[in-house]
């Protein structure tokens, strides 16, 4: 075989296996990602509701029943900065990591990976009703909320400054 036929057998081969991954990989909707990706996302989730933007909140948001579902943005068409779901009216599902309901609702919404990693997560500390998580992946943050639970994916590196942001509007007037 000569270099170049090599070469060109070696290229489509690399690009065969890329093409795979991608066709087999899952879709997922997360913090850091254009919003567009997300809205899109979410319409290939069924227990997902339509997102609209809603320029007071400075997100997307929906409702499907007894599930909330939104995702922060810079813009109209920018950066995931956070999503949460937030359940209600069901007191068997409390966003923890001991909750098999409230893993497996995270997993069928966006996949094992990011269950696994919420349920892998390492307690980091607690201020007011907000419980912050270290995962691998990503940080989260739960809290029980009237008449349920809340689930927030946060990025990583953004966990502390999530944190001091929850210190400082224990003790200051913050817009929710």
């Amino acid at each position: 075989m000569h270099k170049s036929s090599k070469f060109n057998y070696l290229f489509n081969v690399a690009l065969s296996a890329i093409a795979v991954i991608l066709a087999v990989t899952p879709a997922n909707a997360l913090p850091e990602q254009n919003i567009n990706t997300v809205v899109k996302w979410a319409k290939t989730r069924s227990q997902l509701p339509t997102l609209r933007y809603n320029s007071e909140a400075h997100g997307y948001e929906g409702t499907k029943g007894n599930l909330y579902f939104y995702a922060d943005v810079t813009s109209q068409n920018g950066t995931v900065t956070k999503e949460g779901i937030t359940v209600s009216g069901d007191s068997s599902i409390k966003f923890t990591t001991k909750n098999a309901k409230a893993v497996k609702l995270l997993q069928n919404i966006y996949n094992s990976n990011i269950a696994n990693d919420f349920q892998k997560s390492r307690y980091a500390t607690k201020v007011g009703r907000d419980q912050f998580y270290r995962g691998q992946k990503f940080a989260y943050i739960t809290a029980a909320v009237q008449g349920g639970s809340s689930f927030q994916i946060i990025p990583l590196n953004k966990l502390q400054e999530f944190i001091d942001n929850a210190k400082y509007c224990q003790t200051n007037q913050c817009d929710i």
